[in-house]
This record gives structure tokens, C-alpha cells and sequence, in this order.
């Protein structure tokens, strides 16, 4: 019998492969940080596993997500998002961005790792839109690890409150401007030597969802 020949993956069939991959690990990663730390999310885990991989696939077509990984291990994870058009009419969708989602593993807390995460998704989001300067997020009040975190980096509180949660909790919003200095090629360079130093230190890469790791 003839045997025939394999036929090579198509750079598409690998793609969507890739795809469905990154989809899987978003739902997983989620599923994990909610269930890690439920005080600091609106979606609850029952949500989470409702979800259907489709719907991850388009979050990431959708939106800038990176993770931290550690092996096969997300222990790292945030977003950066468009506004959305029915609650941020005021905010400019070409030069702004919402940051949601951000979580670390308990583990690697207190290590600056969280900082390093928040610069590389800046520096991933500026690449792929460069006349975005300005990230906002929304924080819940009695989060004062995340509060402290935002506040180091340079984040202002706007004194905006939304109450309407669902879960009875004040969110405070904080807004974060970036200025040319920010994005120069000194501070890139360095923040790379530090995700790096991530690397040899604590095993870690960072890596854009739908793209390749540092």
C-alpha cells in the first residue's frame, strides 16, 4: 500500500489553532484569578464557566490581554479595553483605554511584578494604537492593594464613584495620563531588562494573548 504524504499545517489551520489554544488558556486564567480573589471582581466564577471558548476568542480579538506565565501556569493577567460606547460616551475611543481585570498569583505579590505587568500591557497597547496616552480603570473602594498599586504608578483618583455594582460595593475610578518621557526608548529598554530579571529570577515571561512571549 501507498503511503501518503502528510500534508503540511496551513499558516490559517495554525492560527486558529493558536487561537482556540490562547481562548482556552483567558477562560482558565480567569476562572483561576476570580476564584483566587472573588472580592476583586464583578464577575463571579459561575459566570466565568457559563462562558463558551467562542466568547474568549473574541475578548482576544477584541481587546489587548497579556499574562505572566510560569511554565503552563498563568500566574499573571490584564487587559486593555476600548470604551464602551454606551457608558463612556465622553471618552475619547482613539486615545484612551480602560484597564480591567488585572490579577497576580498571591505568590508573587510584593515582588513589583504587578508594575512591570501594568507597563508592558502600556507598552503593548501604545505599539499596536500610538495616539493612545491616557488609561483609566475602575477600582473597588476597600481594595487598598490595588489602590496603593495605582497610586505608585501614577494613577489619579478622579473622585467618579459607581455605586451601582450589583454586589453593593463603591467602585473609584483613576485615571493615569502618560506623558512623551514616558514612552522613551530608555524606559522601554529598561523595563525589558526587568521582565528579564522576571525571567531569571522567578521563571516568569510575558506574553500578549494572540501574539508570541518576551
Amino acid at each position: 500500500m501507498t503511503g501518503h504524504a502528510h500534508e503540511p499545517e496551513s499558516s490559517t489551520e495554525a492560527g486558529q489553532e493558536t487561537g482556540r489554544r490562547d481562548a482556552q488558556l483567558l477562560q482558565e486564567a480567569i476562572h483561576k484569578s476570580v476564584s483566587a480573589s472573588p472580592e476583586a471582581f464583578l464577575t463571579t466564577v459561575t459566570d466565568v464557566e457559563a462562558t463558551s471558548i467562542d466568547y474568549w476568542e473574541e475578548e482576544i480579538a477584541s481587546s489587548t490581554w497579556v499574562v505572566i506565565e510560569r511554565g503552563e501556569e498563568v500566574v499573571g493577567i490584564a487587559v486593555a479595553r476600548q470604551p464602551r460606547h454606551d457608558k463612556d460616551q465622553d471618552v475619547d475611543p482613539n486615545t484612551a483605554r480602560f484597564i480591567e481585570s488585572v490579577w497576580i498569583d498571591p505568590g508573587l505579590r510584593g515582588s513589583g511584578i504587578s508594575e512591570r505587568l501594568m507597563k508592558f500591557l502600556f507598552e503593548v497597547e501604545c505599539e499596536k494604537n500610538p495616539e493612545v496616552r491616557q488609561f483609566m480603570l475602575w477600582v473597588f473602594d476597600g481594595n487598598g492593594h490595588a489602590i496603593r498599586l495605582y497610586e505608585r504608578m501614577g494613577f489619579k483618583d478622579t473622585t467618579l464613584r459607581n455605586v451601582d455594582t450589583g454586589g453593593g460595593w463603591t467602585e473609584r475610578k483613576y485615571q493615569l495620563t502618560l506623558d512623551t518621557d514616558a514612552m522613551k526608548a530608555a524606559e522601554k529598554e529598561e523595563n525589558e531588562d526587568a521582565r528579564r530579571e522576571d525571567l531569571r529570577q522567578s521563571g516568569v515571561t510575558y506574553r500578549v494573548l494572540g501574539g508570541n512571549s518576551e
